[in-house]
């Protein structure tokens, strides 16, 4: 016990004495600093924007329904249906909804897909697609190359070099320097010894990071005492990643390697398990699950559309024996000369396209789920993948939460649509109180389940084997050679 401590009290001296070591533990420090920064004011400009379009909403809606309390008191009056405040064409173009993914309170740790995606749809009745993803959300080529820094960038691909590079060569240097003899000589074995060493820098990284993070989130306000849980499946995460890279450079400090071969050994498993596994997941996906083009999916509509013009007749008495509440004998909706009876026209061509393209976009989604799926089975090849996906899950930022998001908005799109083209197509009366009460989107985070558990068991099936390992070689490290 005593040879324990006095170890721990030497090594915390030359540790805090190492110039190499506390250069690299400030590099990490300031990328988590910049990394908190950058993501904060991206996602600043993503509330920004979510907010404008809300208040957008809000002050359409009122401005509609303060018009059509203006017509039913007889303070104004309107030339056409098409301006007409209670008919459902004013709702159908001018008055938008908007669906909106909001921000976690630990949205600060991973920027995620959100350089991808917006955290918005606006909800545009007279356009199908109007919950996909347009190109004004897209930003520089060059950036996309790049991503975005945030903590999980930091965390998963370079806090693993630091660790590498601060403990690769505790046992070698000291062979090299010829005072691994004078170490054996002490009643201490060489592979707990070791194992001291190691875990010294292992505790002292991550108190440093952890207290440094609890700091970040207090400066950028996140409510960490009300999000306690998510706080310490967070510190969980953290502990077991760095524990993989720290037990596997104590791993290849018992195998007794040079500090050369050690230094490369590591850094090629660095790159192994961050770049050539995700990679190669990523590409096999790709080519095990085949996705057709855009451009395929986009020229099925516009046939579907050719064909239902050719006998629109038939198509729209479907279309009333599908939605028999749509169907009106009131003239002004079949009579194309007025606004009212030529937008029905115009917009039961596109919704009747729609629904006789749903089975080919259906199959497209189907098989974008299959891709994201297969790389969600194999992410458990590397400890990268698993950290990078727990980390996005905890922020709210991952392809799971963009991908429920867009179905969602999907979903309520499809509702609002039917909602407000049963007013139309039977020439309703929109009233200020049916304005106000329009229904609002809610994002419902149960159908997006945690993954904490899983990713939790993956990384201790990676620990203990890395355990047994070492356990093994440590028998080995007892005799000096």
């Amino acid at each position: 016990m005593k040879e324990n401590r006095t170890v721990i009290r030497l090594e915390l001296i030359q540790l805090f004495r190492n110039k190499a070591f506390l250069g690299l533990i400030l590099i990490l420090l300031v990328l988590m600093t910049l990394a908190t920064w950058n993501t904060d004011q991206y996602f600043q400009v993503k509330r920004a924007e979510v907010k404008t379009q809300l208040q957008l909403v809000e002050e359409n809606d009122k401005r509609l329904a303060a018009e059509i309390d203006s017509l039913n008191g007889g303070l104004a009056s309107y030339e056409t249906s098409y301006t007409l405040p209670s008919s459902g064409v004013r709702l159908t173009y001018n008055n938008h909804r908007v669906t909106w993914l909001p921000f976690s309170s630990f949205s600060l740790i991973a920027i995620g897909q959100g350089d991808l995606y917006s955290n918005y749809k606006k909800i545009v009745l007279y356009f199908n697609s109007s919950y996909e993803r347009d190109s004004e959300e897209l930003v520089s080529p060059l950036e996309q190359l790049f991503g975005q820094l945030d903590l999980a960038f930091v965390w998963v691909y370079l806090l693993p070099l630091i660790i590498l590079l601060t403990s690769f060569n505790v046992l070698s240097l000291e062979r090299e320097t010829g005072r691994l003899t004078l170490i054996a000589s002490q009643p201490i074995r060489i592979w707990h010894w070791v194992l001291l060493k190691i875990s010294i820098r292992f505790l002292t990284i991550l108190v440093l990071i952890i207290s440094f993070l609890f700091l970040l989130l207090l400066v950028f306000e996140v409510d960490v005492l009300g999000n306690l849980l998510v706080f310490v499946q967070l510190l969980v995460t953290l502990f077991m990643y760095t524990a993989f890279w720290f037990f596997l450079s104590f791993l290849i400090n018992l195998a007794g390697f040079s500090s050369g071969k050690s230094l490369i050994i590591l850094t090629s498993t660095w790159v192994i398990f961050v770049f050539l596994l995700p990679s190669v997941v990523n590409q096999l996906a790709k080519e095990l699950n085949t996705i057709p083009s855009r451009l395929e999916i986009i020229n099925h509509h516009q046939a579907m559309y050719n064909e239902m013009e050719s006998s629109q007749d038939v198509e729209m008495e479907r279309l009333y024996q599908r939605h028999p509440d749509w169907r009106s004998d009131d003239p002004v909706t079949s009579d194309l000369s007025n606004s009212t009876g030529w937008n029905i026209d115009y917009l039961a061509k596109q919704y009747i396209a729609q629904i006789k393209h749903r089975s080919v976009a259906d199959n497209y989604e189907n098989q974008v789920e299959s891709r994201n799926a297969w790389v969600e089975v194999f992410r458990v090849t590397s400890p990268a993948m698993i950290i990078q996906s727990a980390l996005t899950d905890m922020a709210g930022t991952s392809g799971r939460y963009y991908r429920s998001f867009l179905k969602q908005s999907q979903e309520y799109a499809h509702g609002y649509r039917h909602y407000v083209f049963k007013g139309l197509f039977t020439n309703h009366s929109f009233t200020a109180n049916e304005i106000r009460q329009l229904p609002v989107f809610t994002f419902d985070y149960q159908r997006v389940p945690g993954t904490f558990k899983q990713d939790f068991l993956i990384m201790l099936a990676y620990l203990m084997v890395l355990l047994i390992l070492c356990f093994v070689l440590s028998k080995k490290s007892q005799k000096i050679n």
